[in-house]
């Protein structure tokens, strides 16, 4: 007899495993291939997102000199290298500044900030193209062939030192488009020619910085440290594109979820087919002692399981990868396309499709031979003697253990019966509890990665909350102690027809003393900041004291600190009425400070009209808790450290009553121009500060947002869903090789009724069993994950609530998968069932 023939006879006697052995490695090879797929188009997206924000460049460097500008032409890592002229900074008023610059084309590549709105670039000496938010608070009407006159003021490369002043006038012939992240920190940009720049900066060295593509987009960090080291030049004169560089990172912390969720899927798989090929041996035990006593060797044996084995793999993975080819391409077209655009859709591609796919074959491949090693080493051993002869094989099963105990107690004998079950067949039993264990860890680990940092816009929202913004925040007011809002200033914001919420905010520069002793003197802030520490030291008792400033902010709703608390949340209830204080954490890091600590916070005020120093005003604080960084970024900030204490404790301390900003946000509904027209009018009442409109800024942040949303949406859910498939996969399997003994049950007189209430108490036990073991891994998984993100607990409230979800999901479809599959198993007659049994 061939083998061929054999193994035929095999697959058409058993036609339900073999499609549940194909199927399943379809759906792996394709859930490989899919989740591998869309996780790359997610990246790629991130990375788009990130160089459409903050642009291609990998880095920039403030130049001391010219001179410097040599280190990096000569450097052969890098790939284009953009030079920059900084004429000077044209003061706006209320804390906004016109940066004169001219970037030649290379920087205006690499950068953002260079889109056309209306006219040309400048060629001529008293050219000038300029921000569309400039002309907006100028009121500068049909700018385009218009002059301007702009006093300007020039820095050192510390940006501390004036080394000119000069007065010029321009010609207007373009306007540029708004950058939001200029706009949201008070700045925009004047645009000059290089002739403008280099016969008005009236010093040696023009060029203020480089900016700088590398040609290798892996380990940027690395390379700006080794051009640093060669050429001794600081490292804090680099700023690196840090969103970019997160995004197109090929670190292992970005890896180590997506190898994770890899494995588990294979370990899954594994679970699956060789519970199949396991049932599969079991039930040919005899026949293949009928095939040893006819002749066939070991060998024989074991390679007709493995030629069965190879023709359901052939079949499976060319369609398993045709198939996570085509959802893939589809999620893209209609998913992330509709999401999107088409033409966006279709650039995301990438370039290592061909890798992928290999790699999902290869993991298909590896993981059946892993499914099949051992059962095909047990055909190899079988003894025909002891094949053909009955077995009496003595089970263990204990009336006295934990689990029979609880459940006969509560289900009587069906509980009795469940139980045994459970102990008669523990390889079944551990490979349904294995399966079930590796998919609620799998979709806890899903759930971790897609709430860590997939939302994340890169620090725009902390620099526009709202939709519109009153403030008036500058480096100077921040240093008063003058009222520039009140509580009816607040009324009339609120009472405006459409404003649907407004928070209000104080914002001021205070300071922390501390002696020599207690600073940290390996902390960043103290290697950047030691001269101005010690050339503003006190002596006192015969030791250095350091005044340390930082900028905090005054918060009504401690909703605010949701995304940025690491400590203190049960002092939150307390910030209003008590005097609290939460400060940053490199604030305790670089100054040795914690919760629970009393800090004295001073206030040196300065007087609104000499711009001299006036008088100090303290008060002992205690620190309620820590926080990441100040929820919230404004115009006037600039110091190292942050904090954050209720309005009624800052306006107690400082003996005045105010507010200094305003956000806004409006309903769907409202009329945006009358919106802003109120708004517009409460700031020319009150003759302080400016209306900032963030309208668009915000649409364009939500709608982000919510593409990022739906993206994470779409790679859980496949992921899910195939997984899932999976895991009822091996529980129809398992019912189905149970048909006989269900047969027996019905034959000694147990009804359909308890059989099914049995099954279903036995898959139950199987789902609590696997999330007790699910726990320790997952929670070291989410660590893992969490790591760098302090704010995130790896214990919280929306945590044990996804938990809860995540098993209340699972043991609904396992349970509807049970009965759906028990009920067709049960409709067969058990009569004939058991006429099969020896």
């Amino acid at each position: 007899m061939k083998l061929i023939d054999v193994v035929k006879s095999y697959i058409m006697k058993n036609k339900k495993n073999s499609l549940l052995i194909i199927v399943s490695i379809i759906i792996s090879t394709a859930l490989f291939l899919v989740m591998n797929i869309i996780s790359e188009d997610a990246r790629n997206i991130m990375i788009n997102q990130a160089k459409q924000n903050l642009g291609t460049k990998h880095a920039q460097y403030g130049l001391r000199n010219d001179k410097e500008i040599k280190y990096f032409e000569k450097n052969s890592s890098i790939d284009k290298l953009g030079k920059s002229m900084l004429l000077g900074f044209n003061d706006m008023g209320h804390g906004q500044t016109l940066q004169i610059v001219n970037d030649d084309k290379v920087v205006q590549e690499l950068d953002n900030s260079y889109d056309l709105k209306e006219g040309n670039f400048p060629i001529k000496e008293n050219e000038i193209a300029i921000d569309s938010w400039y002309i907006e608070q100028k009121g500068i009407e049909n700018p385009i062939g218009k002059s301007i006159e702009l006093k300007y003021t020039g820095y050192d490369s510390t940006g501390k030192h004036v080394l000119y002043q000069g007065e010029k006038e321009f010609e207007i012939v373009g306007i540029l488009k708004c950058n939001p992240i200029l706009k949201a920190q008070g700045s925009c940009i004047g645009f000059i020619s290089e002739e403008c720049a280099k016969k008005n900066i009236t010093v040696e060295n023009k060029y203020n910085q480089v900016v700088f593509k590398f040609k290798k987009e892996k380990n940027i960090n690395k390379q700006v440290e080794k051009i640093a080291q060669e050429n001794n030049l600081s490292k804090d004169d680099f700023l690196i594109n840090k969103d970019l560089v997160l995004a197109i990172s090929d670190s292992m912390s970005l890896k180590i979820p997506y190898i994770i969720i890899n494995v588990i899927l294979s370990l899954a798989t594994i679970l699956l087919i060789y519970n199949i090929v396991y049932i599969l041996v079991s039930s040919r035990k005899k026949e293949f002692g009928i095939l040893r006593a006819v002749g066939f060797t070991p060998s024989d044996v074991s390679k007709t399981m493995t030629l069965e084995i190879f023709i359901y793999t052939i079949i499976s993975i060319p369609i398993g990868i045709l198939l996570g080819g085509l959802i893939a391409n589809l999620c893209r077209e209609y998913v992330i396309g509709v999401i999107y655009s088409v033409n966006y859709a279709n650039s995301i591609k990438s370039n290592n499709y061909i890798s992928t796919y290999s790699i999902s074959m290869i993991l298909s491949i590896l993981t059946i031979i892993i499914s099949v090693a051992k059962p095909l080493i047990t055909t190899s051993k079988i003894d025909p003697m002891i094949c053909m002869r009955k077995n009496e094989e003595k089970i263990n099963i204990s009336q006295k253990s934990f689990i029979n105990k609880v459940i006969t107690r509560f289900f009587k004998d069906c509980g009795n019966i469940a139980s045994k079950n459970i102990q008669r067949n523990k390889k079944r039993t551990s490979l349904a509890i294995a399966s079930m264990t590796l998919v609620i860890f799998l979709m806890a680990t899903v759930y971790t990665k897609s709430t860590s940092n997939f939302l994340d816009s890169g620090g725009m929202k902390l620099w526009i909350p709202g939709e519109y913004s009153i403030q008036n925040i500058d480096p100077s007011s921040t240093i008063q102690n003058e009222k520039s809002y009140d509580s009816k200033v607040l009324k009339e914001i609120e009472n405006i027809d459409g404003v649907k919420k407004v928070n209000a905010l104080r914002d001021k520069h205070f300071n922390i003393k501390t002696d020599d002793n207690n600073i940290n003197k390996k902390s960043e802030y103290w290697k950047m900041e030691k001269p101005r520490l010690e050339e503003n030291a006190e002596i006192k008792s015969g030791a250095k004291v350091y005044k340390n400033n930082f900028e905090v902010l005054g918060i009504e709703d401690t909703e605010l600190l949701n995304d940025v608390l690491i400590e203190g949340k049960e002092n939150l209830s307390k910030l209003n009425k008590e005097s609290y204080i939460y400060i940053d954490n490199t604030t305790c890091q670089s100054i040795n400070i914690k919760m629970g600590d009393k800090v004295n916070v001073n206030f040196d005020v300065v007087d609104s009209k000499t711009g001299k120093y006036k008088e100090t005003i303290s008060k002992e604080f205690i620190i309620g808790g820590i926080i990441k960084y100040l929820p919230i970024f404004s115009q006037g900030g600039g110091t190292s450290f942050g904090a954050v204490m209720s309005i009624n404790q800052m306006n107690k301390f400082t003996g005045v009553e105010s507010y200094e900003r305003f956000d806004v946000w409006t309903s769907k509904l409202a009329n945006e121009k009358h919106v802003e027209s109120e708004l517009n009018k409460i700031i020319e009442k009150s003759g302080k500060g400016i209306l900032i409109p963030y309208k668009s800024e915000s649409a364009g942040l939500e709608k982000s947002d919510n593409q990022k949303a739906m993206i994470m949406t779409l790679v859980v859910g496949v992921i899910v869903l195939l997984s899932l498939f999976n895991c009822c996969n091996t529980i129809v399997t398992s019912i189905n090789s149970r048909s006989r003994e269900f047969a027996l049950f019905r034959g000694i007189g147990i009804s359909k009724d308890e059989v099914k209430k049995i099954v279903v108490l036995e898959s139950c036990i199987y789902i609590v069993v696997g999330f007790i073991i699910s726990i320790i891994p997952t929670l070291i998984v989410r660590y893992i994950i969490i790591k760098s993100f302090e704010t995130i607990q790896l214990i919280n409230l929306k945590f044990i609530i996804a938990v809860i979800l995540i098993l209340l999901v699972i043991s609904a479809i396992i349970i509807i998968t049970t009965l759906k599959t028990l009920k067709n198993v049960q409709g067969e007659d058990f009569i004939e069932q058991i006429k099969t049994l020896e």
